[in-house]
């Protein structure tokens, strides 16, 4: 068994070491046991015996040995490793794949395998890395997993863990999955149309409490149920000690503000009881709900009152953002699209039909964007405080 020539296109005029008659494969006589070595390799307390033209497989190996640099004719090169990802053992499992067609990847070692793989620029490794993430990818994995994709690259694989995350966050009842969600991630989570809510928008609320709760305490452990009473009676406390002031106010809830201003407050308030526990919760300031009551008010009185008057363009770009996350019924329509189960699809359309209100009115694209085309709106218009009226929808997503 030899090397690959394809995977030694620098120093194609080099030759190989042959392989010891007496040895089982190159993995075990050359790298493993170092034979015929012409360079040695430190790093993290740690020494290989290994050749060059097996390194030049490597992007940062062939750029060393073939350019000005002084390792190009040292015996013994020192590895830096300025990567807090990079171990001892993801240095040698990635150095050791420079001697074998093929290698096994644990879902708890890909990450630093990954860093390995990316800083010696090891292009068929960083792609099995890849590979084996999309495999293994659950709520124990996705967020170690989304952020090395962020650092190395891998847009195609940080995609598909944000797209997880927007399906399976509100379902998940991890507070791990909780803790490792960073600021900058969940307000992409929160702003996106496509976050999957199975019930209300209340949910995503007492979601983010929690989730703050955790950040600001880390070191909390405790049985699930107890997460948010304790929530609860930290964020009360601290209301306490900070003379009522909201805590997004305050110093140390600053941070969290561009997250919660993601929040569709409009579907909260129209509840009765979730609009006490958001002003008993007093964690959000008076200057955000203010503006929201008056609109929730002032709008179905002046669709009621000008119906007859003139027409209204609703846009679906409009609805980004405001509408109502509807992600029960669009879960159920789209699972029913796929496997073309035509009497539940026309089931969640009487749905539809029957829900149409003034919260729902907006939601064209949660009801038809997730499977079906975001340039127009699908379902029916609404009149405020009376009957929904008919009318045929329009390709411009503006209703008649």
């Amino acid at each position: 068994m030899g090397a690959r020539s394809s995977r030694m296109p620098w120093h194609s005029e080099e030759r190989a070491p042959e392989e010891p008659d007496r040895s089982g494969s190159v993995y075990e006589a050359l790298f493993l046991r170092g034979e015929e070595s012409d360079v040695r390799i430190r790093a993290l307390g740690e020494e290989w015996n290994l050749h060059r033209v097996h390194l030049c497989q490597s992007g940062y190996f062939a750029s060393m040995f073939s350019g000005a640099w002084r390792e190009t004719t040292m015996d013994t090169i020192e590895l830096q490793m300025p990567d807090e990802n990079i171990d001892r053992e993801a240095l040698h499992e990635a150095l050791g794949s420079l001697y074998r067609d093929s290698m096994h990847i644990p879902a708890g070692r890909v990450v630093a395998i990954l860093a390995t793989a990316s800083m010696l620029q090891l292009d068929e490794l960083i792609q099995q890395c890849g590979e084996v993430m999309k495999e293994t990818v659950s709520a124990q994995t996705v967020c170690s997993y989304y952020y090395s994709a962020e650092s190395y690259g891998l847009e195609n694989i940080r995609s598909m863990c944000l797209q997880w995350l927007l399906d399976n966050m509100m379902t998940q009842r991890s507070e791990e999955l909780l803790r490792e969600i960073s600021l900058d991630l969940m307000k992409e989570l929160i702003a996106s149309s496509d976050l999957l809510v199975m019930e209300v928008e209340m949910d995503v609320y007492t979601m983010l409490k929690k989730w703050m709760f955790l950040q600001l305490q880390p070191t909390w452990r405790g049985p699930r149920t107890a997460l948010l009473p304790d929530t609860d009676s930290w964020f009360a406390r601290s209301r306490r000690e900070s003379g009522g002031t909201p805590i997004l106010e305050t110093e140390q809830g600053r941070a969290f503000v561009p997250v919660f201003q993601q929040l569709r407050l409009a579907y909260i308030i129209w509840d009765l009881m979730s609009a006490r526990v958001i002003q008993q919760d007093a964690l959000i300031p008076a200057t955000w709900l203010t503006p929201v009551y008056k609109e929730n008010w002032l709008a179905p009185l002046w669709t009621e009152q000008t119906r007859n008057l003139w027409r209204m363009d609703v846009y679906v770009s409009d609805t980004q953002g405001n509408s109502m996350r509807c992600g029960g019924v669009v879960a159920i329509l789209a699972t029913a699209s796929m496997l073309q189960l035509d009497e539940l699809i026309q089931q969640c359309g009487e749905v539809m039909k029957e829900t149409v209100s003034a919260q729902t009115v907006a939601s064209g694209s949660a009801y038809s964007g997730r499977e079906g085309s975001r340039s127009a709106c699908a379902c029916l218009p609404w009149t405020g405080l009376g009957e929904p009226f008919s009318g045929r929808t329009q390709d411009t997503g503006c209703f008649p």
